[in-house]
């Protein structure tokens, strides 16, 4: 969306547009897109536009999340 769009930002931009095409989003859901593009942001930068390393990117965050989360609970 913000790339076909020209929108310069997730987070300001990107999100409400995503939103407004895809209202079925929840506010949750909506909170955990910006939190986990928050974490992984530079590395969700880097990948894109390339579909496979942009997905494989998405994978390893959300990878990183989990160990992450297993740690705390360790903890």
């Amino acid at each position: 969306i913000t790339e076909k769009n020209d929108a310069p930002d997730l987070a300001t931009v990107g999100m409400p547009m995503l939103l407004k095409k895809h209202p079925e989003i929840t506010h949750e859901e909506a909170k955990e897109i910006r939190e986990f593009t928050g974490r992984h942001g530079p590395e969700l930068a880097a990948a894109f536009p390339d579909k496979e390393a942009f997905e494989a990117a998405v994978a390893t965050g959300v990878a990183e999340d989990e160990a992450a989360k297993e740690e705390a609970e360790r903890e």
